[in-house]
């Protein structure tokens, strides 16, 4: 009787945990991928490390890394403006993955011992916030850039509504309206309007209507022109300043609001007493 009873609770226990390792066993990773190299998939090294369970070691000294013992190229990986570093799925390969394709070369389903990991092409797009001065990148639900910028000033200001990025790309663009004026890194969004990089982006509108990426720091204009492909949506939307609801603030009362006068009365009472008690008391005197 009591193999049966451990057999039972074998059997209850393989029940509860095979959802967890089925969740484990399948799960998806958004990739990240490159106009200029559009047929190459990355992914963040921590993340695709700790989904297969492999270990990942920095050399301190040289700045190389490790994975799976396989020493990565630094060559062939690149980085998120963050610094988030991203491995191709080639060299995830080469450190000892089992990478197969789906039918449409839209997803690559990357396998090691029992555990399988789905990356995507997932698509992309971009949203510009005009209350905030923000530009968001997005490729699926991964957030791949997210950046302050400077759009057009009163007068000229950028339009809001729903874009498509293109059909000008331009890694140095010249502005026909402004006396030639440079605008490196250059995507089209809408007519004369465009993203491009600049030197200085303060945090409120400043340009003639374009939204300006800073070059300085990582240089997202650079990182987004190289990310960026032709036909992304570009989302546009809100109103600089933001519209908020302001709350006036009552200037807080004294603790006493009638103590002075109080006191003034007290006083006045007080004398008005003494005075009228001392006149009495003469007549008194008197009588």
């Amino acid at each position: 009787m009591h193999w049966l009873v451990r057999l039972g609770v074998l059997l209850l226990a393989l029940t509860i945990s095979a959802p967890r390792l089925e969740a484990i066993r399948s799960e998806e990773l958004d990739g990240i991928s490159f106009a200029d190299d559009p047929h190459m998939l990355f992914v963040p090294i921590d993340e695709i490390a700790f989904a297969l369970r492999w270990e990942m070691q920095l050399d301190q000294e040289s700045g190389q890394i490790s994975l799976n013992g396989h020493l990565l190229d630094a060559a062939h990986l690149r980085k998120l403006t963050n610094g988030t570093l991203l491995m191709p799925l080639d060299e995830l390969q080469r450190a000892g993955a089992t990478i197969t394709w789906s039918d449409d070369g839209m997803q690559a389903l990357v396998a090691s011992d029992h555990r399988k990991i789905a990356i995507p092409f997932a698509n992309k797009r971009v949203e510009v916030d005009l209350s905030n001065q923000r530009l968001s990148a997005y490729q699926g639900e991964r957030l791949v850039l997210d950046s302050a910028i400077s759009t057009g000033r009163e007068g000229k200001k950028t339009p809001s509504g729903e874009f498509k990025a293109g059909p000008v790309k331009s890694r140095m663009h010249r502005s026909r309206l402004y006396h030639n004026a440079p605008m490196p890194w250059s995507v089209q969004v809408h007519e004369n309007i465009f993203i491009h990089g600049f030197r200085k982006v303060p945090r409120r509108p400043s340009s003639h209507g374009c939204i300006r990426l800073p070059l300085t720091g990582a240089n997202p204009a650079k990182w987004f022109y190289n990310w960026i492909d032709l036909g992304t949506p570009i989302s546009i939307k809100g109103h600089w300043p933001a519209a908020t609801s302001v709350r006036v603030e009552k200037s807080a009362p004294p603790s006493h609001p009638f103590l002075p006068k109080v006191l003034i009365i007290a006083i006045v009472i007080t004398i008005a007493c003494f005075t009228i008690i001392l006149f009495v008391s003469r007549r008194g005197g008197k009588l």
